[in-house]
């Protein structure tokens, strides 16, 4: 103890813990062998003369061996079990970030009979925001947390410690799990503190089947185990039907007739909240029925100089279709493209452009056909496609008017410049006016 103490006082000389760690494991190791050592030793009972050893191999025949004057050789190593957890918990203290000197700590701690040690360091290093999806921990602990969960899983001992752990890797369900054999009661406060409804209710489940094989062989235990679960999970999240299949074939209806009632009135309720919200769908639907009859009977005038919007071009003398909007509006189809297409995501531009090679490709067919002088049965086929495609061009580019719709709301912070020829005029002026 007093070397370990003095090592911490020479730690800002530069002694520090890593390079003490091999002494230190070399010192444990010794401190196993020489313990293991005198557990195969025989009884060895002092006397005024020496010692008296009754030998392990020759116990069945009652010899017995002397030693007079003899020393154990043990006597001159000093076998401290705190010197090496002393001193990596000072070296931790004055600021060590070793992850394999937090880890040696861990093993020497769960070689300890007492396990508050151990459930104390790991309290005080793994952050409780590692429990909660999504949330990063406040701050990185150098402890290896699988590293650490490894030596207490192998050490067959500790398992509230192991508990922590999982928890501090997220494996809520593996820490209810052994929570259910070692603490029901803590297995219920770790399942409480989920904040996932279906990991919550998927957790109660387990501890509601754990109550039922608890209580097996007596039908009656059995049901008031497993509606004590319930009640405290709360009807919200576990229903009667949920847990039957962990009760008894054989049990009387009594002893949960309660919550029999209050699931069929909560059946009921629901059943009436499902009307309403069908009645409130055929309500919507017969309301879109009647706007899409509006919209089959709609009729618009244009007048026959009508030009385009963007371009000012007669839509009627030019070779190309157009568009003609609720709004009055009237745009040429290459017109309406070039506007539209820069507000388009990524999704819907692969589409428009896709749509476009495919008509290409069918028009080139059709052509083809015509010039050969034949109509095929195909050509039916391709004009059925062509004008599939079209609708769903149209949908792309003319599903509102761009003056009016959207496309006007998002362009407000656009500047009022349509080319780089344009910003350069502008520009231009704008230095003639400050000269």
């Amino acid at each position: 103890m007093a070397s370990a103490k003095a090592f911490l006082g020479r730690s800002r000389d530069g002694l520090r813990a890593t390079k003490l760690l091999p002494i230190f494991m070399r010192y444990e190791k010794k401190r196993s062998k020489i313990a293991e050592q005198a557990r195969k030793e025989a009884t060895v009972l002092p006397t005024g003369l020496g010692e008296i050893k009754i030998a392990e191999s020759r116990i069945s025949h009652e010899i017995v061996e002397m030693r007079i004057g003899e020393k154990p050789k043990s006597l001159s190593f000093v076998d401290d079990e705190k010197a090496s957890i002393t001193y990596l918990e000072g070296a931790i203290s004055l600021g060590c970030k070793s992850t394999a000197v937090f880890n040696y700590l861990v093993s020497l701690y769960v070689d300890l009979e007492d396990e508050s040690p151990l459930s104390q360091f790991l309290s005080k290093h793994i952050s409780s925001t590692a429990t909660v999806p999504g949330l990063k921990p406040r701050q990185k602990s150098p402890l290896d947390l699988p590293c650490s969960l490894r030596i207490a899983l192998q050490s067959g001992r500790h398992f509230r410690s192991v508990i922590k752990l999982y928890m501090g890797l997220g494996m809520r369900q593996r820490a209810v799990e052994l929570a259910i054999n070692v603490d029901p009661v803590l297995a219920k406060e770790l399942t409480m503190d989920s904040i996932e409804r279906e990991e919550k209710k998927r957790l109660w489940l387990m501890i509601a089947k754990n109550a039922a094989e608890e209580g097996l062989g007596d039908g009656e235990n059995v049901v008031s185990k497993v509606l004590s679960v319930l009640n405290e999970c709360g009807s919200d999240l576990l229903s009667i039907e949920d847990v039957l299949p962990f009760l008894p074939d054989v049990a009387q209806i009594d002893q949960f007739r309660d919550e029999i009632c209050d699931a069929l009135t909560s059946y009921s309720s629901r059943i009436e909240d499902y009307l309403k919200e069908m009645n409130d769908c055929d309500h919507t639907c017969n309301g879109l029925r009647e706007e899409i009859r509006h919209l089959s009977e709609y009729t618009t005038n244009m007048n026959y100089d009508a030009k385009c919007v963007f371009t000012e071009k007669s839509v009627v003398g030019e070779d190309e279709p157009f568009y003609v909007f609720p709004s009055g509006f009237v745009a040429l189809e290459s017109a309406l493209k070039k506007e539209v297409i820069p507000y388009l995501n990524d999704m819907q531009a692969e589409l428009l452009a896709s749509i476009e090679r495919e008509m290409q490709e069918i028009k080139a067919q059709i052509a083809g056909s015509l010039s050969d002088g034949e109509v095929k049965s195909e050509d039916n086929e391709y004009q059925y496609r062509l004008d599939e495609l079209q609708c769903r061009l149209d949908g792309l580019i003319a599903a509102e008017c761009p003056l009016t719709g959207s496309i006007m709301i998002e362009s407000i912070d656009h500047g009022f410049c349509d080319s780089k020829e344009d910003e350069v005029y502008i520009a231009s002026d704008n230095l003639m006016v400050e000269a």
